[in-house]
């Protein structure tokens, strides 16, 4: 009789136990969706055309690729241009364009930086130097302008799922 009391308590136990540990599991499970699911909107891919205006003549880039990566705290982003051509005899390279300030207003975010020092081939261009840098993104678009140096550019294209 008290083996029989005992393997039910037994019983009862890891039962109680498990259903703890279900019930434990629950919120990290959801915690750690949620996490995934910011992780995986920290960057956004754009294609579109990037035009620049170099005292050579107009440069333009269809089918160019960008990425959008957001800051830890989501108050700014750094933009990566790949295969990046700003004047007809310059080599393509990838051009990031780190700290640019991101406002959200409802549906709409801006994007904006007085001056910012680009990154390319591993290490920075301030001959470069990105000035008058404005944008927005909105939905599935963005399009912004700016200056490499004396270069104007811009760029206009459409996320790519």
């Amino acid at each position: 009789m008290k083996k029989s009391i005992f393997l039910i308590l037994a019983v009862m136990a890891v039962v109680i136990s498990c259903d703890k540990i279900e019930t434990e599991n629950e919120n990290p499970q959801k915690e750690s969706e949620q996490v995934d699911s910011i992780a995986k909107n920290d960057t956004i891919f754009y294609s579109g055309t990037l035009t620049a205006n170099a005292s050579s003549g107009d440069c333009i880039t269809p089918d160019t690729k960008i990425s959008i990566n957001l800051t830890e705290k989501a108050d700014s982003i750094s933009i990566t241009i790949f295969k990046a051509k700003l004047a007809q005899r310059m080599p393509a390279m990838d051009i990031i364009i780190p700290t640019i300030s991101l406002n959200v207003n409802g549906d709409v975010k801006e994007i904006s930086s007085e001056r910012s020092i680009p990154l390319a081939m591993g290490s920075e261009f301030p001959a470069y130097t990105v000035t008058e840098f404005e944008g927005i993104m909105a939905a599935d678009t963005i399009s912004f302008s700016l200056k490499f140096g004396q270069t104007p550019t811009s760029f206009r294209g459409e996320i790519i799922k």
